[in-house]
């Protein structure tokens, strides 16, 4: 298990965090509340963020370095997505408090910059109108996410082919 630290230089990840859509619409005041929660952890090449089956403890962000989501299955492992700097996973699993479905691993040296469940739940406490803004964003961010698995299980149930006669499903 990787341990964090906190984040030395707020001002490091100002442009990476104003580009996140889970911190949208944050003032500077309220940056600065979540700056003060932020912590950092290296992973060398290879090594898991986190596995499939774990506990969700945060929301991950790259700092630097390269993050790959795989879906493990019995002896198969299915790439999922690369992520790179400013992309943010784990809020998922943090959210359903579901133990993750997937594994995270380090394709190159990383840094990632975490805000613990355990932060997240402070805010609660410390900043309402800042966690009612946290907690809209990432339910903006999963129904993003939802429409566009569901656009997808569409396209697998009624595949779009071209060619004469073919007609091009519409959604709503």
């Amino acid at each position: 298990m990787n341990s964090f630290v906190p984040l030395e230089s707020p001002g490091s990840v100002v442009s990476i965090l104003s580009q996140i859509s889970l911190f949208g619409g944050v003032t500077d005041s309220q940056q600065d509340t979540i700056f003060q929660r932020l912590e950092c952890g290296i992973f060398k090449k290879g090594q898991n963020v986190f596995k499939k089956g774990d506990e969700p403890s945060h929301i991950y962000i790259v700092k630097s370095g390269n993050v790959e989501l795989l879906i493990p299955d019995d002896d198969v492992v299915i790439e999922k997505k690369k992520l790179g700097v400013g992309e943010c996973f784990g809020y998922v699993a943090l959210m359903s408090m579901y133990k993750h479905t997937i594994t995270a691993v380090a394709i190159e040296d990383s840094e990632i910059i975490v805000l613990s469940r355990r932060a997240l739940h402070q805010l609660r406490y410390q900043d309402i109108e800042l966690f009612a803004l946290l907690m809209m964003n990432i339910a903006r961010e999963l129904a993003r996410r939802l429409r566009f698995t569901d656009n997808m299980l569409l396209d697998c149930l009624h595949p779009h082919e071209e060619g004469e006669g073919s007609s091009k499903i519409t959604r709503p």
